[in-house]
């Protein structure tokens, strides 16, 4: 299994280090221009909202691009359809799942936690990693510590581990990470 070497950077803003450069950049413009248009849906397009709005989304966007860590992993996009069907097909037969447990109570089920090793390194690829996971038919990642996932499974009978290999392998290939599959 690959080794992957994960580095923590602390940013501290300072004056010394804001450069017009950042602030100019297509990353602050498009953060910028997201979180005003995400401001404009919340508020119904409400004029007035912007006296509060603009020193929050000017803040926040600048805040982003100084202490947002650096990306480690790039998205695949050659991998993106790919992986967009496999989520769509999930989410549906997660949904379905459970709503077949909920409109059924009287079914035996038998919960119960899984443990499931991961050589992804980076927090947010392994945030990323948990929230697809969550997607699959009765499971929710429930907690992570050290590369060792804990799965919550709504039935074992049912459960199938592999399903949450498969699911690694979708995360790691959109990702970019390279692994042993």
């Amino acid at each position: 299994m690959t080794k992957l070497k994960a580095e923590v950077v602390q940013t501290k803003v300072t004056p010394d280090n804001i450069s017009l450069r950042k602030l100019c950049s297509v990353d602050f413009v498009v953060k910028l221009f997201l979180l005003s248009l995400l401001w404009m849906l919340f508020t119904g397009w409400q004029p007035n909202s912007w006296v509060v709005a603009i020193p929050f989304i000017v803040t926040a966007s600048i805040l982003s691009v100084y202490l947002a860590p650096k990306k480690s992993s790039r998205i695949n996009f050659k991998y993106l359809p790919y992986f967009l069907v496999y989520f769509v097909v999930q989410s549906i037969r997660g949904g379905w799942d459970t709503a077949k447990l909920a409109l059924n109570p009287a079914q035996n089920t038998l919960p119960g936690l899984v443990k499931f090793r991961t050589h992804l390194v980076n927090p947010s690829d392994i945030f990323t990693f948990m929230q697809i996971l969550s997607l699959l038919p009765g499971t929710v990642s429930a907690y992570q510590k050290k590369g060792e996932l804990t799965i919550h499974v709504l039935d074992l009978n049912s459960f199938n581990l592999s399903e949450v290999d498969e699911c690694h392998q979708y995360v790691c290939k959109l990702l970019n990470i390279k692994a042993n599959y």
